[in-house]
């Protein structure tokens, strides 16, 4: 490292990511579905429940979608709870199940959606180059939905063993741009604000959230837009975050 570089360097000992359109793509699975359908409704007859056709359970992860996009959507900060949703939504069809037997049924249909999930090529060895020189990396995800089956897809693609922590807007009940799920995972991750960079591709979530949570952030905008310039760097794939972090005068190692 130069003279120059030595003066204006800024350390940092994580960087924490976004999930879903960062470090994974998702595709809808259709034929994963399906098969989770007839599934469900073999577990629901098990059960001694009588369940008309695969429509009704199609009908009613339809309505529990639509509410969590329309939650999301409304800009709350606190996290919807997709149990209390799928029982009433099961209730309105007339199936009435207690919340081990929903338990199953959310298990079967989230395992299912692991099959649209795609690990972007650039995340293993990022997420390693960073590890490798003693950085921790994490992640800092919107999503509520059952945390049994979303540790269990991080397992499934291969991520649990790259990540020195995970935080799940379902853990903690507050979704980004929320202080309190960036300070979470700023926790979870044992490091200082001021030394935490937050990687992601929602302007309004992402970058205005951990900003706000007194930490850095880099918008990965995939599509090579520069966004309104309130991120502190912007890359469009996530092999260029190393080079992007030393543009911002941050060096390590």
């Amino acid at each position: 490292m130069t003279s120059v570089e030595e003066g204006r360097t800024r350390g940092i000992d994580g960087v924490l990511f976004d999930y879903g359109e960062t470090l994974v793509e998702f595709s809808r699975p259709v034929t994963a579905l399906a098969e989770a359908e007839a599934r469900i409704l073999a577990v629901l007859a098990a059960s001694g429940l009588v369940v008309p056709s695969r429509q009704i359970v199609r009908t009613v992860q339809g309505r529990v979608e639509r509410e969590i996009l329309d939650h999301q959507a409304s800009g709350a900060l606190d996290e919807i709870d997709p149990v209390a949703v799928s029982l009433r939504a099961y209730s309105d069809a007339g199936v009435a199940l207690d919340v081990a037997l929903l338990d199953e049924v959310l298990r079967i249909e989230q395992e299912a959606w692991w099959r649209g999930a795609h690990v972007d090529p650039d995340t293993l060895p990022v997420l390693d180059a960073f590890r490798q020189k003693g950085i921790r990396v994490g992640l800092c995800s919107n999503a509520p939905y059952r945390l049994e089956s979303l540790h269990g897809q991080l397992a499934f693609l291969g991520l649990d063993t790259h990540l020195d922590a995970v935080t799940f807007s379902a853990a903690i009940g507050w979704r980004k741009p929320s202080p309190r799920i960036f300070e979470a995972a700023r926790r979870n991750l044992g490091t200082a604000a001021d030394r935490t960079v937050m990687v992601g591709d929602s302007e309004a979530a992402d970058i205005a959230g951990a900003h706000a949570a007194g930490m850095r952030a880099v918008l990965l905008s995939r599509g090579g837009q520069q966004g309104s310039g309130e991120a502190d760097a912007v890359i469009a794939v996530l092999r260029e975050l190393p080079g992007a972090l030393r543009n911002m005068g941050i060096y390590w190692g």
